[in-house]
């Protein structure tokens, strides 16, 4: 082999060397970012989450409750950060973390409710959204993390099967418990008319509703009318540009302990601005 060949497979060599331990340290760094986020995360349950529910039996039918399976301590995570509405929670799933609400849909997308920098950032309504789901349509983001966590899990309700296991979440907040239940999931484009959170009339609202409902990938029982308010879970999905994977829930009051504290306000939302979504 000729000298000048020999440098010339030699400088290729070392280019992949490079490349190599640069994607190396990248992988390492990834994972290592998520450890110190589910850390702190789990560090924030232990602080907040005082008790949780028995899990049902494996193989148990699922039984929606009238009383939150967990209780928070708003007052002590108020006085961390007055800008957490609340508390969300699905059985047998990694959600169950806080909830913000901040000025913007920016502030939240990369940081922990301490206001440390996380890849995973917090669950958050967008800006717009009023922070008791007084309005219609209430839209929370959260991202789909490659270690599961976060609202990764929500597009496993692409399936049946994952839906009838896990027909319901629960949303405490310092004023009110909620039970979210869940009617209608589906990919989405991140401009799509999902995520309108106002509307001019019961009729508009009703349009809006059948059509998330025929989009559905899972058949339900639960009825919701124009009468109800919903929310709408939104996560990243990768099918093409934008492509974002929703979940459309009821929103219904129910019992359970409520710590005191106020959650913050917002106006009441007209039309989400497009591409606003995350993931």
């Amino acid at each position: 082999m000729k000298k000048p060949v020999k440098i010339f497979f030699g400088i290729l060599i070392v280019i992949f060397l490079c490349i190599f331990a640069f994607s190396a340290y990248r992988l390492y760094s990834i994972q290592h970012e998520y450890k110190v986020a589910e850390n702190k995360n789990e560090d924030i349950r232990s602080q907040f989450v005082t008790s949780v529910a028995a899990a049902k039996p494996s193989g148990a039918p699922v039984v929606p409750l009238e009383e939150s399976p967990i209780d928070i301590d708003f007052d002590s995570l108020l006085a961390q950060n007055s800008q957490v509405v609340g508390w969300i929670y699905c059985e047998d799933t990694p959600i169950n973390y806080p909830v913000a609400k901040g000025t913007d849909n920016d502030y939240y997308l990369h940081r922990l409710i301490d206001g440390s920098y996380s890849g995973g950032g917090t669950i958050f309504f967008d800006w717009l959204c009023s922070a008791d789901f007084s309005g219609r349509n209430t839209v929370v983001y959260g991202h789909n993390m490659n270690d599961g966590s976060m609202f990764a899990c929500i597009r496993k309700y692409s399936t049946q099967e994952f839906y009838d296991t896990h027909p319901v979440m629960y949303f405490n907040s310092p004023s009110q418990n909620y039970r979210l239940d869940i009617f209608s999931g589906y990919i989405t484009d991140a401009a799509a008319d999902t995520y309108t959170v106002g509307f001019v009339s019961d009729a508009d609202f009703q349009a809006y509703l059948d059509k998330v409902c025929s989009l559905s990938n899972f058949s339900s029982d639960v009825e919701v009318t124009a009468n109800d308010h919903i929310v709408t879970l939104s996560t990243c999905s990768y099918e093409f540009d934008d492509a974002r994977y929703v979940l459309h829930a009821k929103v219904v009051p129910i019992g359970g302990a409520v710590q005191s504290g106020q959650a913050a306000q917002a106006p009441q939302p007209g039309q989400v601005p497009a591409g606003t979504p995350v993931g």
